[in-house]
C-alpha cells in the first residue's frame, strides 16, 4: 500500500510542469547545488551498497545535470558565491567522499570525455596503511548474498540475497547502529563481523586508493583534492585536540602526496559543530562541507556547507527530486 502511494506521488512530482515549479522555487536566489557521491562501481557485480553508484547510472545523472546546470569547480563556486551566477544557469558542484579505488578505475577515465570537474575528499589514514576503514570492510563483507549478523546487546540483522534498496535498508541500519557505539568497540565489532563473513581473497571489494592512484587523480586538470580527515572518526565524538590533529595531518599528507594546495574539507559522516568549524579554519581550510541535504545559499557558514547525498538507488528522476528538497 505504502509503496504504491510512493510510486504515485513520485510520478506526480516527476511531471514536467510540477518539476518546473519545484525547480523554480528551489533555485530562487541562485543557490549552488553541491552533490555528494562516494564511489563508482561496475554495472554488474561489486558490492550492493548505497555508496557504490553504478557507472552507467552516473553517466545518466551527469547527462541530466549538464542539461539543467552549469557544473563548476568548488573553487569557482566559492569565488562567485551563491546568487552570482554569470551563465544564467544554476550551478552544481560534484564531490566524492572517502577516496575509494573505484574513483581511479571508473571515474578518472570519464573526466576528459565529459569535461567534468570534481572534488575528491580523501581520508588519508586508509591510504597510508592500505587498510579500508571499518564501514568499507563491513560493506565489502556483506555486500552480496544472504547474511545474518548478530551483535549481542545491539541487534540482529537478516540481509536477504536479493539486491536492491530493501537489502540496503537492512545493511544501512547495521552501519548506523555501529556509528553510535564507541569507536574502539566499533572496530572490534567490525572485526567480529568479518570473522564470520570473511572478505574474498585479494584486494577487497571496497579498497582505498593507493598512493599511485591518488597521484594519477591529482594530476588530472579536472580534479581538486580535498581532505576528509586522517582518521575518519566521527569528529564530534572525539576530543577537539584529537580531531584538530586529524585535520592537520590529513591536509599535510595530501599536500605532500599531491603537490596541491589543500583548501577544502568534508566532515566524515557530516558530523561537526561550531568548535570543529573554528578548528578547520585554523588548520587552513577555506570550506568544510556537510551532508544536510540542502542547497548552498548566500550567508551560509563556509564550514558547514550543505550537500545533497546521492547513492546507488537514486536514478536521475530521484536525483531531480533531491535537488528540489524532496
Amino acid at each position: 500500500m505504502k509503496a504504491g502511494v510512493k510510486r504515485t506521488l513520485r510520478a506526480a512530482l516527476g511531471l514536467a510542469p510540477v518539476q518546473a515549479m519545484l525547480r523554480a522555487r528551489a533555485l530562487r536566489e541562485d543557490p549552488v547545488s553541491v552533490l555528494c557521491y562516494h564511489t563508482l562501481g561496475p554495472d554488474r557485480g561489486g558490492p550492493d551498497a548505497w555508496t557504490v553508484l553504478r557507472l552507467s547510472d552516473f553517466r545518466t545523472q551527469v547527462a541530466w545535470l549538464a542539461r539543467h546546470y552549469e557544473i563548476v569547480t568548488l573553487d569557482a563556486a566559492l569565488a562567485a558565491g551563491p546568487g552570482r551566477s554569470r551563465a544564467g544557469r544554476p550551478r552544481a558542484v560534484l564531490t566524492f567522499d572517502d577516496g575509494e579505488a573505484g574513483l581511479f578505475h571508473h571515474l578518472l577515465p570519464l573526466l576528459d570525455a565529459l569535461c567534468l570537474p570534481v572534488t575528491i575528499y580523501v581520508a588519508t589514514g586508509q591510504i597510508e596503511t592500505g587498510r579500508p576503514y571499518w564501514f568499507d570492510r563491513v560493506m565489502g563483507a556483506l555486500g552480496s548474498g544472504a547474511h545474518e549478523v548478530d551483535l549481542p546487546g545491539l541487534g540482529h540483522w537478516r540481509l536477504p540475497a536479493a539486491p536492491g534498496a530493501g537489502r540496503w535498508a537492512v545493511l544501512g541500519g547495521l552501519l548506523e547502529t555501529l556509528k553510535r557505539v564507541d569507536r574502539h568497540r566499533r572496530e572490534d565489532l567490525a572485526d567480529r563481523i568479518l570473522a564470520d563473513h570473511p572478505l574474498p581473497a585479494g584486494r577487497p571489494p571496497l579498497a582505498p586508493l593507493t598512493r599511485e592512484e591518488l597521484a594519477a587523480l591529482a594530476a588530472s586538470p579536472w580534479v581538486t583534492i580535498g581532505a576528509h580527515s586522517h582518521c575518519h572518526n566521527l569528529l564530534d565524538q572525539i576530543s577537539l585536540a584529537e580531531a584538530s590533529e586529524s585535520l592537520r595531518r590529513s591536509r599535510r599528507l595530501l599536500q605532500d602526496w599531491t603537490g596541491q594546495e589543500i583548501a577544502h574539507l568534508a566532515w566524515p559522516n557530516g558530523n561537526r559543530n561550531a568548535a570543529l568549524g573554528r578548528a578547520a579554519a585554523e588548520v587552513g581550510f577555506l570550506t568544510s562541507t556537510a551532508l544536510d541535504g540542502g542547497l548552498w545559499r548566500a550567508g551560509a557558514d563556509l564550514h558547514a556547507l550543505p550537500r545533497v547525498p546521492v547513492g546507488r538507488y537514486d536514478d536521475a528522476a530521484r536525483l531531480a527530486l533531491r535537488l528540489v528538497g524532496i
